[in-house]
């Protein structure tokens, strides 16, 4: 008798192609055309160049923001925020341990202790009692990090930073479009950094940007981005001194690729609302099947959509088969799908005199959740899969039931 599982040489539950990524038309080769053409490519000197200023004003107003400021990618945009907040050696600052490792690296990028916490269980976002628990006098940010389609508990952790006077700074690299109860993501906290990486919601292939309501860290961001020059000639006044800036950079972003922004722009609230549409319905199909948990949205997070989709999957259910064997199955059966990065005290880089080498390598501080999600219990499908239908969703769930069926081929 032959096999029925894919990864055994049975026929695969998805033959078809997915949605392609990017997304991309006419519209983005004129816009680089046009560019092109105008022979102003660069990032703008002393000014923001036309393209990077009408993408400054339009994505930072989407989002609730007076003002923008364009960078060369979403680590550096971390990394800026920081710096225009003031923080440097001796800080700390707290982040989720499952993330990205932008989160921390930025954070040591800028001489400061990333002090990591781990993550709520339902959400796999920041854990706000362990941000309250990790603060100290030292402390000076926090950097909750929307992830999975999902958030922290935005309104505690925006009363932790007011209580204790700290610095929020928004991490929406994953949170293009995101809208917290009334308030777009990004305009919650004090900063909100985005990133426009190939894999991300919206992309140039690479770039980033800050946005703020407050007129000084826009100031003071644009200056470090741009080797400490005052945008358009400002006039240095107190607060926005170049020479208070100690750090500064050649962080610009290109003509193009704000060019290629412009109309990802355009495309955004529309596909914020097809992907959140497919996430509810999958997350719905998804909870039909035993021993498979969708991650939790908080409801207060009214518009989402999955970077990447993230469910639970417990191997109880499935003979004890491990993830990563369930993994390698559900792709044979034409499913894109992966684990999660190392959380962030196994995946950074801390030096042996650092204070961050002390607490987590000779410390071995754990992160019990962050870690049994990287380990043996998160799966994640990427974004692009959520730009097609129900059908489309339908494939995946009727995959893993496949898997399900025939766990005597897998385990």
């Amino acid at each position: 008798m032959g096999f029925h599982l894919a990864i055994k040489g049975g026929k695969r539950a998805r033959s078809r192609g997915w949605p392609l990524w990017p997304i991309f038309d006419e519209r983005e080769v004129r816009a680089v055309e046009e560019v092109i053409r105008s022979g102003y490519w660069g990032g703008g000197v002393g000014v923001s160049g036309p393209k990077e200023a009408e993408f400054e004003e339009k994505f930072s107003r989407s989002h609730g923001c007076k003002y923008g400021i364009c960078v060369a990618n979403g680590t550096i945009a971390l990394h800026v925020a920081l710096l225009a907040a003031g923080i440097g050696p001796s800080d700390e600052v707290i982040v989720p341990a499952l993330t990205f490792w932008a989160t921390g690296s930025a954070v040591l990028m800028a001489g400061a202790t990333p002090v990591i916490v781990d993550v709520n269980p339902e959400t796999y976002c920041m854990d706000a009692g362990a941000v309250e628990e990790a603060i100290t006098d030292r402390t000076k940010a926090v950097i909750p990090v929307y992830n999975y389609g999902s958030a922290p508990d935005m309104n505690r952790l925006v009363k932790l930073c007011r209580e204790h006077n700290l610095v929020m700074i928004e991490d929406c690299a994953r949170g293009h479009g995101f809208v917290w109860e009334d308030k777009p993501a990004g305009s919650i906290g004090d900063m909100g950094c985005f990133s426009f990486q190939q894999g991300k919601f919206m992309t140039a292939g690479e770039g980033g940007i800050i946005i703020t309501n407050n007129r000084v860290y826009a100031e003071r961001c644009y200056a470090i981005k741009d080797c400490g020059r005052l945008r358009e000639g400002g006039i240095p006044e107190e607060g926005i001194m170049p020479s208070e800036i100690i750090n500064w950079y050649n962080y610009r972003m290109t003509q193009i690729q704000a060019a290629i922004l412009l109309v990802q722009l355009e495309r955004l609230r529309e596909q914020v609302e097809i992907r959140q549409r497919n996430q509810v319905y999958l997350d719905k199909r998804l909870r039909e099947i035993e021993g498979i948990e969708p991650i939790k949205v908080d409801e207060r997070l009214t518009k989402h959509q999955p970077w990447p989709y993230c469910f639970k999957y417990n191997s109880t259910f499935f003979r004890n088969a491990p993830r990563d064997k369930f993994i390698a199955a559900l792709r044979a059966e034409g499913i894109p799908c992966s684990k999660p990065h190392p959380p962030l005290h196994k995946a950074l880089y801390f030096p042996r005199w650092s204070e961050a080498y002390r607490r987590y390598v000779e410390g071995g501080a754990s992160f019990p959740v962050s870690e049994k999600a990287y380990n043996e219990e998160a799966v994640e499908l990427p974004q692009y899969l959520f730009l097609g239908t129900n059908e489309d969703m339908d494939d995946i769930v009727e995959a893993i039931m496949k898997i399900k069926r025939h766990l005597d081929e897998l385990t």
